[in-house]
């Protein structure tokens, strides 16, 4: 069996596959993730195990459970990835990006395809029909844009997330939520149309925790489901063993 870890800016997801099929899966913080993991490594017999982590490296205390696991980051520089990666600051280049491009690529392979995730950042990865990955764009996500209008002005309150269908905002709270939401699906879908100028037939996969909202308003979207990422990291450890 293979132990996926994805360890986000928020949430950390833990998931036991069998071959292709997800056998469990368990959303916690970051503080109970060794444990967690102890407790799996006792009652399966895990083969290999794979962690994303955009905050911290957890490689001493996961390479430790079991000298028959074999443990592996994305960072890994002997970690084989099926693409060519043009990135020119690889060492900054997040391991949840490569985990998503490696996953867009498992998924449609030769076709370009841009990658956006809705997580605490929304990030846009684009690899080409070449399975060369050449980057993207990085911009706040829509929890980081209601706290920016709130620390960053006298006046405006925090508020969560709602699905403004208006247009015109007749309230304070109405015209924060069409100004986020408006903003989020301008951007995307023009960075779409940018793109497809250079790159005609583009593929669009949208995923991440908040991405439901944007459901039959960007163009020609395939929308991933939330183990999206988790099912590339599973597919690298496939691919390696295979390589």
């Amino acid at each position: 069996m293979n132990l996926v870890i994805d360890i986000g800016n928020t949430l950390v997801k833990v998931y036991l596959f069998e071959n292709d099929e997800i056998i469990s899966k368990k959303t916690l913080d970051e503080m109970s993730i060794i444990s967690y993991v102890k407790s799996l490594s006792k009652d399966y017999e895990i083969k290999n195990i794979i962690c994303s982590t955009v905050t911290k490296s957890y490689r001493t205390e996961l390479n430790g459970l079991n000298e028959y696991i074999n443990y592996c980051e994305l960072s890994d520089k002997d970690l084989k990835i099926p693409f060519h990666n043009n990135y020119k600051t690889k060492t900054s280049l997040g391991q949840d990006r490569i985990g998503l491009v490696s996953a867009a690529y498992f998924k449609l392979p030769s076709e370009n395809t841009l990658v956006v995730d809705m997580g605490t950042c929304i990030t846009y990865d684009f690899i080409d029909s070449k399975n060369i990955y050449h980057g993207g764009a990085i911009s706040p996500g829509i929890n980081m844009r209601y706290k920016s209008l709130s620390e960053f002005t006298s006046n405006l309150p925090l508020l969560e997330f709602n699905d403004e269908n208006k247009i015109i905002g007749s309230t304070t709270d109405e015209s924060i939520h069409i100004g986020v939401l408006t903003g989020i699906i301008g951007e995307i879908n023009q960075y779409i149309n940018r793109l497809e100028q250079k790159y005609l037939k583009l593929n669009i996969i949208i995923t991440g925790g908040d991405s439901t909202f944007l459901l039959n308003k960007i163009k020609n979207a395939i929308f991933a489901d939330q183990d999206f990422l988790a099912i590339g990291l599973n597919n690298i450890l496939k691919y390696n063993e295979e390589h």
